[in-house]
């Protein structure tokens, strides 16, 4: 199960003006409904520190350039970072026996034990 939630378009305005919250995220395309990363943690850092500009602001990305459409994203508030936790588990388990495979961005991360930024 998703979050049932409109995508949000992938801009670093966009992003700059999220929740300075905990919570859980996902990443996407917009045209597809694709879910490409579940992430949980600070909403407005955790967006800017995965800008789809490919780095060239100094932030992480972990799309790099152009893998897919139009990049959106959507968010959930939790109360605390042991929710979003807790929340994101349940969000990726829930993909992973929908789909059976993790999504594309959260697969990288499984193998390694750490995030893998590209």
């Amino acid at each position: 199960m998703s979050i049932h939630k409109r995508w949000s378009s992938y801009t670093e305005k966009n992003a700059s003006s999220e929740p300075n919250s905990f919570g859980i995220y996902e990443i996407g395309d917009i045209e597809t409904g694709a879910i490409l990363y579940i992430g949980e943690g600070n909403i407005r850092a955790g967006l800017l520190a995965h800008s789809p500009d490919g780095g060239k602001k100094k932030h992480i990305s972990i799309f790099g350039t152009s893998i897919v459409g139009l990049y959106g994203y959507r968010f959930e508030l939790t109360k605390t970072r042991e929710k979003a936790k807790q929340r994101q588990k349940e969000l990726l388990k829930d993909f992973k026996n929908t789909y059976g495979s993790l999504p594309r961005f959260n697969q990288k991360q499984e193998k390694s034990a750490t995030p893998v930024f590209i």
